[in-house]
This record gives C-alpha cells, structure tokens and sequence, in this order.
C-alpha cells in the first residue's frame, strides 16, 4: 500500500509538468522561472495545474498561441508570488516572443471570426472609481487594445 501511495504521490508531483513537453521554450521558461522564484523564497515549493498553459489561435493563422496563467501557479511560501489585487501575471506567446499582462480573470472569444482575448483589469485602468473595468485585446502584427 505504501508503494502504490508513493508512486501515486510522484505521479501528482510530476503531472503538471507532464504536459510540458508540447510547450514552447518561452512558456518552458516562464514556468522554469516562477519554480526557480519559488523556490529561492524560503524554499518554496512550486506547483503548477494542468491548466497553467492553455492553447488559443489568436492571430488566425490556424497554429495556436499559447497562454500561461500565474493564476494556476502555487508557491508553498507565498500566497501571492505572481499577483495581488492589480490581477495576475498573464503571458501570451506569439512566434516565440512571451507579451505580458495583468488580469483579474480572461477569456477568448470570437467576434466575427476573430478572436478576442478579454482581461478582467483593475478598475484603475478604465477610472478613478471601483467598479468592473475590462480590456479587449485583438492581433494584429501586435495586440491592440481600445482605452
């Protein structure tokens, strides 16, 4: 019983690393850096979901980008390594190159045949007052945005 518990325990420990094989040397070295920053805070142990990276066609040319969310990191030392209440890292990889952002939540759409990512911001960026304030990004040899 022990045996099958420790194999069952390495298991978890590896899976979220599992699906690292399909991924990108940026979005390897995104998560590769967020385990060796928790790591170097107190020791930290680095955990990461199966849906840390996840696959979107953002710039419509069929091959899709990939989307790595801090907010499915965990660090056993810090409970707020990647984020805080301005939102949570969030990296999109286009040919190679990572393009960062901060969002609370986020979504992909499509409008009209064209996909849209949606950033849950901080309030801060839309105005002064509290309140739900939102970020539409589309590709077009870069993101663009409307403010």
């Amino acid at each position: 019983m022990k045996t099958i518990l420790s194999i069952s325990l390495i298991f978890l420990c590896l899976s979220p690393f599992a699906f690292g094989a399909d991924q990108s040397q940026a979005a390897s070295e995104i998560v590769q850096n967020a385990k060796t920053e928790c790591a170097s805070f107190e020791d930290g142990e680095f955990n990461a979901t199966e849906q840390a990276i996840s696959l979107h066609d953002l710039t419509g040319d069929g091959q899709p980008e990939e989307i790595v969310d801090a907010s499915q990191f965990s660090c056993s030392t810090s409970a707020s390594m990647w984020g805080g209440s301005g939102g949570t890292f969030l990296w999109v990889v286009v040919d190679g190159k990572p393009y960062e952002f901060l969002a609370n939540k986020w979504k992909t759409v499509d409008f009209d045949g064209q996909s849209v990512l949606l950033l849950a911001v901080h309030s801060s960026e839309c105005s002064d007052t509290v309140g739900p304030c939102y970020r539409a990004l589309v590709w077009r040899d870069g993101f663009r945005t409307t403010r």
